[in-house]
């Protein structure tokens, strides 16, 4: 594989693996819904400032339509539900739940693109998975429905907007994912603030300012640019298989940032993930996706 697709997918994986962390801290001084939009709305415009600064033929923008649906599934509900989920369950069996999102995306992508995955990648998925709940489910499984089912819907949302962007992955990214960006955000500022109240003294806190600003910037300007570019060169299902890499590094970055423990069945977990995306790519790749120059 390519040196720089390889790296692009590293850094992705990297930078959404430390958002957990800077997420934790950022709720200390907004609350969640409030704190989403206004993530959304400062990385909707360093995007736009960055392509201001770097002017470039990069394609063509995505039909309003195409920014809509993004901006109400990938950065809109997604996220809305995700936060709501967190509110009824414990952090752990959401991760897990969030760990369905590769075999959406196996879903999506075989009917609305054609993408097709063998044994391995389904068995490696599997795999992977099982690991992602060796390492997040601490004891407590519990949780009414509401939140089950709110995870499990964000998590096809997900999906679903990847497999949608995957569609119209030629486009220009600065096009595209600032306005679905921006238009979530405000949706979701304007509602947190109505509902959450939030405290102002709180939220301009120098931790919190900088939390935020850290998911906003590389969190979500510069992951999510990344996830565009890698779907412009590789399957749908290979991009979504790092929704199984990603809790392995926020633990990781937990253990060595926040406090967390680390313990052998963390490390157990995570060479269950480790080998079971290493089956999973060894998979007879589709054709479905065009060579695109680097």
């Amino acid at each position: 594989m390519n040196p720089r697709i390889v790296a692009a997918y590293a850094l992705m994986c990297a930078i959404w693996g430390t958002t957990w962390l800077a997420i934790k801290v950022s709720l200390q001084g907004l609350p969640p819904i409030t704190g989403a939009g206004v993530r959304f709305v400062v990385a909707g415009l360093f995007l736009w400032a960055l392509a201001r600064c770097v002017p470039a033929s990069r394609g063509t923008k995505a039909p309003w339509r195409t920014i809509v649906v993004l901006a109400l599934t990938l950065f809109g509900g997604n996220y809305a539900l995700t936060y709501y989920a967190e509110t009824g369950l414990a952090s752990g069996l959401v991760a897990v739940l969030f760990g369905t999102l590769p075999f959406w995306v196996f879903a999506f992508g075989a009917v609305m693109l054609g993408e097709r995955v063998g044994p391995n990648a389904v068995i490696g998925a599997v795999l992977a998975f099982a690991g992602v709940a060796a390492i997040s489910l601490n004891g407590d499984v519990h949780g009414a429905w509401p939140y089950i089912l709110a995870t499990l819907a964000a998590a096809a949302l997900s999906a679903y907007a990847n497999i949608v962007l995957k569609q119209h992955a030629a486009t220009d990214p600065f096009r595209t994912l600032p306005p679905a960006m921006f238009a979530a955000g405000i949706a979701m500022t304007i509602a947190g603030s109505t509902f959450e109240h939030p405290d102002v003294q709180r939220a301009l806190a120098p931790g919190s300012v900088a939390a935020l600003l850290y998911l906003a910037i590389p969190g979500s300007g510069i992951a999510f640019s990344l996830n565009h570019w890698l779907l412009h060169r590789l399957e749908a299902w290979v991009v979504g298989l790092s929704a199984l890499v990603i809790p392995v590094i926020a633990v990781v970055v937990g253990a060595l940032g926040g406090g967390e423990s680390f313990t052998w069945r963390e490390l157990a977990g995570a060479a269950l993930v480790l080998t079971g995306v290493w089956l999973a790519l060894r998979a007879p790749r589709t054709a479905t996706v065009p060579e695109v120059p680097c």
